[in-house]
């Protein structure tokens, strides 16, 4: 009867054991799970900044394309006017 409490005592013990493993590597598994979201949550907000970013780059080249095609319009207009004025 005491060789079998001994068996049983050794098996709980081996038990106990793998259950405190298991939750440190639970543990482990949930703080990589709570970095990897703080990463995605800290890319997507970059992605959104750099997004908006181009946004106003392409606003502004486009601005000083219509501003320049404004200036040879007018540049061409004063010298036909120039040209064809008695």
């Amino acid at each position: 009867v005491q060789n079998q409490v001994d068996e049983v005592i050794d098996v709980m013990q081996e038990n106990i054991t793998k259950v405190i493993e298991r939750g440190e590597r639970l543990d482990d598994l949930q703080d990589k799970s709570e970095s990897l979201s703080d990463n995605a949550t800290a890319f997507s907000n970059r992605a959104k900044q750099l997004r908006r970013q181009m946004w106003w780059r392409g606003c502004k080249m486009k601005a000083v394309i219509a501003l320049v095609a404004v200036i040879l319009l007018l540049v061409i207009i004063s010298e036909y006017l120039q040209v064809h004025t008695p």
